[in-house]
């Protein structure tokens, strides 16, 4: 009878101990269907443990596993990045990657790459590279039979030292091996310039890191040249960061509110701008490949009667996420918030901005765009920017 009674409080004890475990275990797989979930996968590793014929690598599963779990949420914009593809996750969203500082495209009478742009003070220019330049090896490799990431992958191989640069001059006349440093290089996403007619013409190719201070430097710089208008051209933008997104937004627009948050369960977060504001008449460009950032970008200058949007329909996304890193170095990139214009637009539901003024680019002229080889002067989709904005001012006048 001692034994039992002794027995007892211990057997509670043990019993409250397992309790407050399966309640804590619960509590942090977000509820008993995700315990569950948990309890299957690692049911699984046991299975391969046992039974699996050949060696395997477990982090490579692992990987595999989260990212199709992410998969399983069935959101285009919700993915899994393993340690590596988050380190070079966060060079992208810098503005940064490794490399010597040059934009190329496929060369189709040697199967080199034609050298598209320079950035400006990057190693390449350093070292003598300038567009038109055709590379045709990299270290002794041929890359005339190679892709574009094979390019990347070789000159990225020689990161913190000099890559030996074979290349063709425009002339063709002569080959040269030239040593170009491969080190981090910030992009700027942002280039303009005043166009003839007095219209400052500013691209942006993303609102990643350091974008709303680039283009704010541009739009002071046109205005200092003299620019009268100004067109926003953010097609092909993927979008990019809220701070850089309502930075612009609030150097660009007058006081008020400028952007709404709303997370799962509706509790919203505003951000407003204050009353100093760019009075210039303006334009935007868009098209179907301009997400998140850069149509809501369009919108809400839109709504404020700030802007004309000119161009082809986007495609309407209004979610922003956020990356979780993980202890592993790996991360989740996750939709977490809807996104309402100033009008409480959601552009998602909407389907996107139709322009005020629809005009498309020709096949042609669509992959000139997409090289960097389309001049505004040449771009339908500009020219008929300025002459919207040409025409406001004219009826403007007459009124």
């Amino acid at each position: 009878m001692k034994r039992t009674q002794k027995a007892y409080p211990i057997l509670v004890g043990l019993l409250a101990g397992l309790l407050i475990s399966a309640a804590a275990l619960t509590a942090l797989f977000g509820g008993f269907s995700g315990l569950r979930s948990a309890l299957k996968y690692a049911a699984v590793l046991r299975v391969f443990r046992a039974s699996f014929v050949a060696d395997y690598d477990m982090e490579a599963v692992t990987d595999s596993a989260m990212e199709g779990a992410v998969e399983g949420l069935e959101d285009r914009w919700s993915y899994y990045m393993n340690a590596e593809e988050y380190a070079s996750y966060q060079d992208y969203a810098a503005n940064r990657y490794q490399g010597i500082g040059v934009t190329v495209q496929k060369d189709e009478e040697t199967g080199g790459f034609l050298i598209v742009t320079v950035n400006k003070d990057g190693p390449a220019m350093t070292a003598g590279l300038v567009p038109g330049d055709i590379i045709l090896a990299v270290d002794g490799v041929d890359v005339t039979e190679g892709e574009t990431t094979d390019l990347r992958a070789l000159i990225q191989a020689d990161y913190g030292q000099d890559a030996l640069i074979t290349v063709r001059h425009e002339d063709g006349a002569v080959e040269a091996d030239i040593p170009v440093s491969c080190e981090v290089i910030y992009s700027s996403p942002v280039t303009y310039e005043l166009l003839e007619s007095g219209t400052g013409y500013i691209s942006l190719a993303n609102f990643r890191e350091g974008s709303a201070q680039d283009a704010i430097d541009a739009v002071e710089d046109l205005m200092a040249q003299g620019a009268v208008r100004l067109v926003f051209d953010v097609r092909n933008d993927p979008g990019g960061q809220l701070t850089e997104l309502t930075a612009l937004l609030d150097y660009l627009l007058p006081e008020g509110e400028i952007f709404i948050r709303s997370d799962k369960y509706g509790k919203e977060t505003i951000e407003t701008s204050d009353a100093a504001c760019v009075e210039l008449p303006m334009a935007v460009i868009v098209n179907g490949e301009s997400y998140s950032a850069a149509e809501f970008f369009a919108a809400a200058l839109r709504e404020y009667d700030w802007a004309l949007v000119v161009g082809e329909p986007t495609t309407g996304k209004a979610r922003s996420q956020v990356t979780v890193a993980l202890s592993d170095g790996s991360a989740v990139h996750l939709s977490k918030y809807r996104y309402l214009t100033p009008n409480r637009v959601d552009l998602y539901a909407v389907g996107g901005i139709v322009p005020d003024v629809e005009i498309a680019l020709t096949e042609e002229e669509r992959t000139d765009l997409d090289t960097g080889w389309l001049e505004p002067a040449e771009d339908p989709q500009v020219m008929a920017a300025e002459d919207a904005l040409l025409q406001a001012e004219i009826d403007g006048a007459g009124a």
